[in-house]
């Protein structure tokens, strides 16, 4: 299922789903945010509870449901950025009504632990969501940059930025498939729920944040015990931003994936237009992809 396009003048939601504001005292980038986006010409509209702080958490499980289905519903609204990820996306997941949400589809769009709530959504539904930048990052020293990119994919329909940068083969193959992902860590908290995405003959997509070279194997570990890897068609790794940042020698992901799976022969690529701290790429979620001969390429059909 695809959501319409967006077009100037139209209305974007901004609910929180995960973190507060003044957790990582955020407010001012959300203040700037609003007036960028008013400045390209769109309306704004906020949930009740955005400026909620419950915890460190943007409202209660169940104020995040209400404001996140009000949006949904709402047909005046034609596209949701999440406001920022965190910790806490997964625990009013079981409060959503998925059926009202595949009446009323649009495009949804946010990063990090967001993307909990972007895989259970595509798996209930069959609505392609978007891993990418989230409602705060607008609001940020890089937003012309960042927004040059939400324009192409979500007015135009393109995936430029994502599909012509050069990216690195681990280990070479031809396959395709649905894209699933991206933030490692948080799809750990989908493994076992009924949230998880089917992986048969899927991409998955995986980027992280803090993560060390032995989450990344205890990670693998717990992947390869569950069955994952035997499931998918290939890996494509983001950018890493505590094993790149300033260039560290950490281990690198791609080469503790690379031996944790040296048994398969699914094709492995590394590129870094997707993940923390970076002007993001747009991942349509449930969108086809294809690696041929180490390019990557997200075929254009992931909106009406």
């Amino acid at each position: 299922m695809l959501a319409n396009k967006l077009n100037y003048g139209d209305t974007i939601g901004v609910v929180g789903v995960s973190n507060s504001l003044f957790l990582n005292n955020k407010y001012n980038n959300f203040i700037r945010a609003k007036q960028f986006f008013e400045n390209k010409n769109f309306k704004i509209k906020f949930g009740k509870y955005v400026e909620e702080d419950y915890y460190g958490s943007c409202g209660t499980k169940e104020q995040k449901a209400e404001d996140f289905m009000k949006m949904f519903l709402d047909d005046e609204v034609k596209a949701i950025i999440c406001l920022e990820g965190g910790q806490t996306c997964n625990t009013f997941l079981d409060l959503l009504d998925y059926e009202e949400i595949k009446k009323h589809p649009k495009i949804l769009v946010g990063y990090s632990d967001i993307t909990v709530l972007l895989q259970a959504i595509y798996e209930k539904t069959g609505l392609t969501t978007f891993s990418g930048p989230d409602f705060i990052s607008f609001g940020e020293p890089k937003a012309e940059e960042q927004y040059k990119i939400f324009e192409d994919a979500f007015i135009n329909k393109r995936l430029d930025k994502f599909n012509n940068e050069n990216k690195k083969i681990i280990r070479n193959g031809n396959t395709s498939g649905k894209i699933i992902g991206t933030n490692l860590g948080c799809m750990m908290y989908l493994l076992g729920t009924e949230y998880l995405p089917n992986m048969n003959d899927n991409i998955l997509f995986i980027e992280s944040y803090k993560t060390s070279p032995n989450e990344c194997q205890r990670r693998f570990a717990h992947l390869k015990q569950y069955g994952i890897f035997d499931k998918i068609n290939g890996v494509v790794i983001g950018y890493n931003y505590a094993l790149q940042k300033d260039g560290n020698t950490y281990p690198q992901m791609e080469n503790i994936l690379l031996e944790y799976t040296k048994e398969y022969k699914f094709p492995i690529i590394k590129c870094n237009s997707f993940g923390h701290k970076i002007v993001n790429s747009i991942i349509p979620i449930g969108g086809n992809v294809k690696i041929e001969n180490g390019k990557v390429m997200i075929e254009d059909e992931f909106l009406k």
